[in-house]
């Protein structure tokens, strides 16, 4: 039968979708960013280098089909600060091994001459090297008044997609200006909706499609009393009935099994249910995905990474190879709520500021670490502790709600208010 838990989440489907607290009221001045580099590694540390890898994984092996067909926007947030300076390496710049003597990673996997990836990140390599994942070095919040290191609060006001001046979640003002009518146009691949997409009744969680029991007579039975009770509850639960229409589809045609392994993790999971959407034909228009993969590093860094980016790495490079030729259509991107400090304290990294973020999906300009370097030096640093963002990270989202979803500038505006994601901030990862 359909389980309790498939139960209470359509149900629930018909309100506002919500986790998390509201974001906090203050002022945000606006402010654009530095223009985007572009050419080979410079002494500023400024880059936007390109790999010579052939594509060779998940390719169609002929014209790009982004853009002829609904594209899928799957968002990873790896939540409580990634330090993404013991990921994407910048071994390039002298001050790295000074402030990190003890976690340092001591021989990355190169990228392009300054910057390397951790090898417990092996898995993504070749797929940087074939042209499809790529990176945008030194992101955050460009306004000083939105910085904030406490990981509940920066969570919210980062799902909210501004500190002020908005409502609800940005995922959330996405579908609210897209057209699918799709039941499963927005999914949360995980426990509960996230807080980025409160404010939009539509979005329903998964954390397993076998929570559906497909085709059982007793799930049909669940399905028909959800409707009843939609019913009766006149236009407010005309979604219910849409979502319990969905769920009829799914007992009749289940969700594909995977074609590959994924890591027992949270994120792999919820890669694996992202992956079933797709490949089921269920048009999923955004996905919200959680990695819970260890990232509050405060002590024991470097035997932690070693335990959790392996399988960060594999959910995300089984999340590609699962869905082969239909990666032409998805666009993965991460996020984190903010980084960690440059310097270490002895066994791990505190809170910090800037991170990267990471962008997978044959329309990526990969094989590149995108963005301006703002280097480590003393000068150089945040408060004199944090690495400095260059790149706001809405203007990363915006590139690609604008180039992938088919958004106006406009739209993206009243989305990310601010001009923070105008695209006279974007880097150009995009084909």
């Amino acid at each position: 039968m359909l389980s309790r838990r498939a139960l209470l989440t359509l149900l629930a489907a018909s309100g506002t979708a919500a986790c998390g607290s509201r974001p906090g009221e203050t002022t945000a001045p606006a402010a654009a960013p530095p223009a985007a580099a572009s050419g080979g590694a410079t002494s500023s540390g400024v880059t936007s280098t390109t790999s010579t890898g052939a594509v060779t994984t998940g390719s169609t092996g002929g014209s790009n089909a982004v853009g002829t067909s609904p594209h899928t926007l799957v968002v990873v947030f790896q939540r409580f600060a990634a330090d993404w300076l013991n990921l994407l390496v910048p071994y390039g710049d002298p001050d790295y091994a000074t402030l990190r003597p003890n976690i340092k990673v001591g021989s990355p996997l190169d990228l392009d001459g300054y910057f390397g990836l951790n090898p417990g990140l092996a898995d993504l390599k070749p797929l940087y090297d074939s042209g499809r994942l790529g990176f945008v070095a030194a992101t955050g919040w460009l306004p000083q008044e939105a910085r904030d290191r406490s990981h509940f609060f920066a969570q919210s006001i980062a799902e909210a997609g501004a500190r002020s001046g908005v409502s609800g979640g940005w995922l959330a003002r996405v579908m609210l200006r897209d057209s699918s009518d799709s039941s499963w146009a927005a999914l949360a691949a995980e426990s509960a909706v996230p807080a980025s997409f409160q404010g939009y009744a539509g979005a329903i969680a998964v954390r397993n499609f076998a929570d559906y029991n497909h085709g059982s007579v007793m799930g049909d039975a669940a399905t028909a009393l959800i409707e009843t009770i939609a019913g009766l509850a006149g236009t407010p639960g005309e979604r219910i009935r849409q979502l319990a229409e969905g769920v009829r589809e799914l007992q009749a045609s289940p969700p594909p099994e995977p074609t590959v392994s994924y890591p027992a993790t949270s994120l792999g999971q919820g890669l694996k249910v992202a992956a079933q959407a797709i490949r089921g034909g269920l048009a999923p228009r955004v996905i919200s995905v959680s990695s819970e993969d260890d990232w509050d590093t405060h002590v024991n860094q470097v035997s932690r990474h070693a335990a959790a980016l392996p399988n960060f790495a594999g959910a995300l490079r089984a999340f590609h190879d699962d869905l082969g030729e239909l990666m032409d259509g998805v666009t993965l991107v991460t996020m984190t709520e903010f980084g960690r400090k440059a310097k270490e304290n002895l066994g791990g990294t505190d809170h910090g500021t800037a991170s990267s973020m990471l962008l997978m999906g044959a329309g990526v300009l990969g094989g590149r670490v995108h963005g301006q370097w703002p280097g480590l030096s003393a000068s150089a640093l945040y408060q004199g502790e944090d690495l400095e963002p260059t790149t706001d990270f809405r203007a990363v989202l915006g590139e690609i709600l604008a180039g992938r979803l088919g958004l106006s500038p406009a739209q993206v505006e009243e989305i990310f208010p601010g001009g923070y994601a105008a695209p006279a901030n974007w880097r150009g990862f995009l084909r």
